[in-house]
């Protein structure tokens, strides 16, 4: 990274006590700004004052899960330091395991001390941390600013009680990924593909006409399922903070995954159980399968782990479940959050920083350009350096194209329970339905009262 800043990188370790242990002196010592303490095990980069830059000097601990978005953050800080004369900031970042980052973040905001000012949640835990009396600041006059040219749907999983407390990284819009090679070799033109109906039928050419399978379901994962259900309107919570994971509209997303796999026989459980996996990334690589479908930021994992599919693959909205009914969805997130611990005086740079690295139109384009990332800004799409053909994919402009599903994007709510919920789909509900050809909606029900349990 050139910059003309100064850092201070280094690997911080210490015996691990209970969960995480906190790390006093790591990182070249100072308070971090919100008294956060560097994490076990964490990477941490560390800015340094330029005496030639005009402005306060407001130093920020930040704490994240992904080494990317902590080099991101520093490339946004120097560029907010180079327009802005009024505040000079200096992060602090401490990049550590996603489970050990979240517990110590969570008993530093529960206990009042050693939390830092701000801090990356991912989706599946964000819930966590909006029970009780929340210990994050509000975002809402931030986002206001922005709201009319934002994805409102990215929105809602950060909001409780219409209050904004988390900004992600991406939009997270779900496509369904096609073999380019394999579907012609099947005699499949993927255009005519609209509905779920035509995917199966596809799927039976697949399945009869080359040595491929039309698609995998993930078994130890949530991403799949949850991906269906919020197209067909279900999801975990609803708008009104009311868990509706026994909906009707589950079930029926769960049946027709359930049917591809039990019924139709042209998916199976995703080797190694979810599509992180090493072997499923082989499999995919070595053509045994036709699709698959996952969100945006899925991209990155052809370029990365599959490179035989180089050209091969089409990207096309989700199939719909009913005529003019939803095409995508959103999967998966991370929300940052200005946590309560952030001292009073440094609030207001704190937000406007938060606000410049991820909701302007520069920032937003650079989550394309420098993260890989859908971004959540409508107008950016315009932009040339999201209009260019991929020629990985099937060198298409990609990114141009998703825009055409925003005004049929089924949005994503999270509550309380949003965590053991998807816990329970992960871990219960998929593999009792793809593996065991369980009902979907008994299962479903028993999940359901396995989450409402916990607050009895």
């Amino acid at each position: 990274m050139s910059s003309r800043y100064t850092y201070r990188t280094v690997l911080c370790t210490a015996a691990i006590l209970g969960l995480v242990t906190a790390v006093a002196g790591c990182g070249g010592g100072g308070d971090g700004g919100g008294g956060g303490e560097s994490l076990e095990g964490a990477t941490v980069q560390e800015m340094q004052a330029d005496p030639n830059d005009p402005g306060e000097n407001i130093e920020l601990e930040f704490w994240t899960f992904v080494d990317n978005h902590a080099d991101f953050l520093i490339q946004r800080a120097e560029a907010f330091n180079a327009e802005n004369d009024q505040y000079n900031i200096l992060l602090k970042t401490s990049s550590a395991e996603y489970a050990p980052m979240h517990d110590r973040l969570l008993i530093a905001l529960q206990s009042g001390t050693g939390a830092p000012d701000l801090a990356d949640i991912e989706i599946g835990r964000f819930g966590t941390f909006l029970r009780g009396d929340v210990p994050l600041h509000p975002l809402t006059d931030v986002v206001d600013r922005h709201r009319d040219q934002l994805v409102e749907e990215r929105l809602a999983p950060y909001q409780l009680d219409g209050v904004e407390y988390g900004i992600d990284y991406h939009l997270g819009a779900f496509v369904m990924y096609y073999n380019a090679e394999i579907m012609e070799q099947a005699g499949v033109d993927v255009d005519e593909i609209v509905n779920w109906d035509d995917d199966i039928e596809a799927g039976k050419q697949v399945v009869e006409n080359t040595d491929a399978m039309m698609t995998t379901v993930e078994v130890t994962a949530p991403m799949t399922v949850m991906g269906l259900m919020k197209q067909n309107g279900g999801g975990v919570y609803d708008q009104n903070n009311q868990l509706v994971l026994d909906s009707p509209a589950n079930a029926e997303a769960l049946q027709l995954v359930s049917d591809m796999v039990h019924v139709h026989g042209i998916a199976e459980p995703s080797p190694g159980g979810q599509h992180h996996d090493p072997t499923y990334f082989e499999a995919f690589n070595a053509g045994e399968y036709a699709s698959v479908w996952m969100p945006q930021w899925y991209m990155i994992r052809f370029k990365d782990q599959m490179p035989d599919t180089e050209g091969k693959i089409l990207v096309r909205p989700l199939p719909e479940f009913e005529p003019g009914g939803f095409i995508s969805t959103m999967g998966g997130g991370t929300g940052t959050a200005i946590t309560n611990q952030v001292d009073e005086e440094k609030l207001e740079a704190a937000k406007l920083f938060l606000e410049f690295a991820k909701l302007t139109y520069d920032a937003q384009v650079s989550l394309w350009t420098d993260l890989g990332f859908d971004p959540f800004r409508d107008e950016v799409y315009d932009d040339p350096a999201l209009s260019e053909p991929d020629p990985w994919f099937a060198d298409e402009p990609v990114m141009a194209n998703l825009a055409e599903m925003f005004d049929r994007l089924a949005p994503e709510y999270t509550g309380p329970r949003y965590p053991e919920a998807v816990t329970q789909l992960a871990e219960v509900v998929a593999f009792e339905v793809i593996e065991e050809g369980a009902d979907p909606a008994s299962s479903l029900a028993t999940a359901t009262e396995t989450v409402r349990a916990l607050d009895e």
